[in-house]
């Protein structure tokens, strides 16, 4: 049991700051990251420290590779490609496409972490100028790289630096990490300027062409040293608000990877306070752009108000037994497996306790602790779930383990174990919703909302 509770608190997701001035532009002296040069044999050695270490890591690697057989051929062919000296980056861009086929958002051939990316960013590391959307259709101009609009948004992207924008974002997402092509999609739209930076070096201007109000357009921007907005700080207000339409709130939480659990739990309090004093009698709780964080976020925060009988978030799990959780008997390297026993009691005595009709919107972007959620709400019908299928697997890996690579630097991702949703379905598909928010028959102004 307590192996069982320690698998429960652990699960977590990457998550996602000072800001450069946003109209600082490339120079001559403008930084490069990740250009330090390692040795063939360095190459080699960093490559084999994280083989090792996923395979001391992680549990069982054919949950989300397809071809095992095809991976291990390739790890051999980079481990043959490794004979000359290197960048660092250099090396990132062979290691790379193995990204999109361990086919995992918690397992990641990583390049540099949230953190390392804002101070590079704030010495000068300069970027493609604007942040992008991708549809089904092509690649789009979100905003201006550092600030909110652009008078160029909507128009869709048909070449960068003379390379086409099909052939372009092809190669990008070998490069991405991810479940799906969705889930990885969705990834590169938010991490595109650091993607295409590593994937194809530092560049210090971009020819553009796109195409908009029905006209071709070419222009030329400097790269630019500003922060996305992935790698901005938020306010608690941008991840946690609510809204109400007459009896009808929405409820958006786009994080369980807050840092301030007391604040969260205080302002979920209020909430279902407020919900309960407005005789609220549909709530809509948004997930859809929440990629997870900490399950005991939504466990004592949401869904203390709306269990009404008892639950558990997993069925059953396998874990990698690694030396800093290890508990009295186990076996370093072994995999444990075993049923969730524990079920949580519903405090439906709770003053502002919630009995009407519960949503949750889910969507691409909805992901790991997440995931979980909708699982555990789905299972218990607790709520009914509306929007798009989840980007991630329904069955989900978690407990992610970090390594820098001792010559490179580069920083490795992987998680130690894998939980099976409430009702014991191993679903390797992603969460399906039961309703689209076209089937809903919601007011108008509450679909504005969402």
């Amino acid at each position: 049991m307590v192996k069982a509770l320690r698998i429960m608190c652990a699960l977590a997701a990457a998550s996602c700051i000072s800001i450069f001035s946003a109209n600082s532009l490339a120079s001559s002296n403008t930084t490069h990251a990740l250009q330090h040069t390692i040795s063939a044999k360095q190459a080699s050695e960093d490559f084999d420290q994280w083989f090792n270490w996923l395979h001391q890591t992680h549990p069982d690697l054919s949950h989300s590779v397809h071809d095992v057989d095809k991976f291990y051929d390739t790890v051999t062919q980079i481990k043959t490609e490794l004979d000359t000296p290197m960048t660092a980056m250099t090396f990132w861009q062979k290691i790379a496409p193995l990204n999109s086929m361990l086919a995992d958002g918690h397992l990641k051939v990583g390049h540099g972490s949230s953190s390392q990316w804002r101070e590079w960013i704030a010495q000068g590391v300069a970027l493609f100028p604007f942040e992008v959307s991708i549809k089904d259709d092509g690649l789009y101009i979100a905003r201006d790289l550092g600030e909110q609009n652009s008078k160029y948004k909507g128009a869709k992207i048909q070449s960068i630096n003379g390379k086409n924008a099909k052939t372009l974002l092809k190669q990008l997402l070998v490069n991405t990490h991810g479940d799906t092509l969705a889930f990885r999609q969705n990834v590169l739209q938010s991490q595109f300027n650091r993607l295409y930076y590593m994937t194809f070096g530092p560049q210090a201007s971009f020819k553009v062409a796109f195409q908009q109000n029905n006209k071709t357009e070419h222009i030329t921007l400097n790269a630019k040293a500003a922060m996305p907005t992935a790698l901005e700080n938020s306010s608690f207000s941008d991840e946690f608000n609510v809204s109400y339409h007459e009896k009808t709130a929405v409820l958006q939480v786009n994080t369980f990877a807050w840092n301030d659990f007391k604040q969260f739990l205080n302002y979920m309090d209020s909430v279902f306070t407020e919900i309960k004093e407005k005789q609220i009698n549909h709530l809509i709780i948004d997930i859809s752009r929440n990629g997870g964080g900490n399950d005991d976020m939504w466990m004592a925060g949401i869904m203390r108000y709306i269990a009404h009988k008892p639950y558990r978030h997993f069925s059953t799990y396998r874990s990698k037994v690694l030396l800093k959780y290890r508990d009295p008997g186990q076996l370093v390297g072994a995999i444990e497996q075993g049923e969730n026993t524990r079920f949580i009691e519903p405090e439906t005595h709770l003053a502002n306790f919630y009995r009407g009709k519960t949503s949750l919107l889910i969507g691409t972007g909805t992901y790991s602790s997440s995931i979980v959620f909708a699982n555990t709400v789905q299972d218990h019908q607790f709520a009914q779930l509306i929007g798009d299928s989840t980007g991630g697997r329904s069955t989900q890996s978690g407990g992610i383990q970090f390594k820098h690579l001792t010559h490179s630097q580069l920083q490795m991702i992987s998680p130690r174990f894998i939980l099976t949703r409430p009702s014991g379905n191993q679903q390797m598909t992603p969460v399906q919703p039961d309703l689209s928010i076209e089937q809903l028959a919601l007011p108008e102004k509450v679909k504005a909302m969402l």
